[in-house]
């Protein structure tokens, strides 16, 4: 069987850190999570890593994000969908430094094209545009 493209396995951390947005799930949660949404695709070790990492450090993302929205905005007023995608692009581009930051900006906004809409796509590269180049 051949391993996913990691595209999809973007697709499915999107997938299990929105189911788990509220609250950090416990190791059994997860187990449950990966096969639903993954059910018995093959990954490599990119994706528990990146989970892991972004449940770990979603304070501190939380924070670089806050930082890089235009005045009048806060966190709270962020779609759910649309902060994942943002938490899940900062963390590439803080932690990540192997991946181009270029590539976690445009799949960020794939992501927000597929699981939210046009107008949040827009949104994401306007915060992640600006995020990127104060960070790099």
């Amino acid at each position: 069987m051949t391993v996913i493209s990691r595209h999809r396995e973007r697709q499915a951390v999107f997938q299990i850190l929105f189911a788990t947005a509220k609250e950090v799930p416990q190791e059994d949660q997860l187990d449950g999570l990966y096969q639903m949404v993954l059910g018995d695709e093959e990954f490599d070790s990119f994706l528990p890593q990146f989970i892991n990492g972004v449940l770990g450090s979603q304070r501190e993302l939380d924070q670089a994000i806050s930082q890089h929205l235009v005045d009048g905005w806060s966190i709270k007023r962020i779609s759910r969908a649309d902060l994942v995608i943002l938490r899940m692009a900062v963390y590439e581009l803080l932690y990540m430094p192997e991946i181009p930051y270029k590539v976690a900006i445009d799949e960020a906004i794939e992501l927000a094209k597929e699981f939210a809409n046009p107008d949040d796509a827009k949104f994401v590269n306007g915060v992640l545009k600006h995020f990127a180049r104060v960070e790099k």
